[in-house]
């Protein structure tokens, strides 16, 4: 197979892919807010809620960056664009939606 035939071929896989990844995104950043949060994990001490802090928070960006650097170099305008929206997004809308439930 040839570098243009394949090149071609990742970039109609553009179209389709961006709900799955937006979808995917969203299952992530929701779980990753929640272990964040502590409501995954109920931590007893400071120290086990600053490593389930420090773990969401290295998952994250390292889902965010591989992302963002995987559909930059394949040229998956749409899918990138779907990736950094719905995974930036999402724990701001979680953290609203608990704001305003705790109200």
């Amino acid at each position: 197979m040839s570098v243009i035939r394949l090149w071609r071929r990742v970039r109609r896989a553009d179209r389709p892919a961006a709900p799955v990844v937006g979808a995917a995104d969203v299952l992530l950043g929701s779980l990753l807010f929640f272990l964040a949060s502590g409501v995954l994990t109920d931590p007893a001490t400071r120290e086990q809620e600053n490593a389930a802090q420090t773990l969401a928070l290295g998952l994250f960006l390292s889902w965010l960056l591989g992302g963002l650097l995987l559909f930059a170099l394949l040229g998956m305008v749409r899918t990138l664009c779907g990736h950094l929206l719905t995974l930036l997004l999402t724990p701001v809308v979680l953290f609203l939606l608990l704001l305003v439930l705790a109200a």
